[in-house]
């Protein structure tokens, strides 16, 4: 029981001990930096698909991410665009997805679905 008053008493002296000096910067703080992004080259179909997926879509998505996307079938374009619009509210109605769904597998080469 002495110990354990002994042990309670250096601890409430610590925690009335006067605090240490206020702690300084460390050396290693991190500082602001700037960094400079390529320009955008890539540039999608003028065509009114393209058009229509540059107004629905580049507000989030860069032409050159778009146009570097893996081949997909239009079925999983269809996927992709409708979650797009559900999922994270993508300016898209469903009117427009069969045409962004035509244009994003025309920009891959395959011929747009019928």
């Amino acid at each position: 029981m002495r110990a354990l008053i002994l042990a309670s008493a250096a601890l409430l002296a610590a925690c009335s001990a006067e605090p240490d000096a206020p702690a300084t910067k460390p050396s290693g703080a991190l500082q602001p930096v700037s960094i400079t992004l390529p320009a955008e080259t890539a540039a999608l179909p003028a065509t009114p698909a393209g058009e229509l997926v540059t107004q629905r879509c580049t507000a989030c998505h860069s032409a050159d991410m778009i146009a570097r996307q893996p081949p997909l079938t239009a079925e999983k374009w269809q996927a992709t665009v409708t979650k797009m619009r559900e999922a994270y509210h993508a300016p898209i109605t469903p009117a427009d997805e069969p045409a962004i769904v035509a244009a994003l597998v025309t920009l891959q080469g395959a011929p747009p679905p019928r």
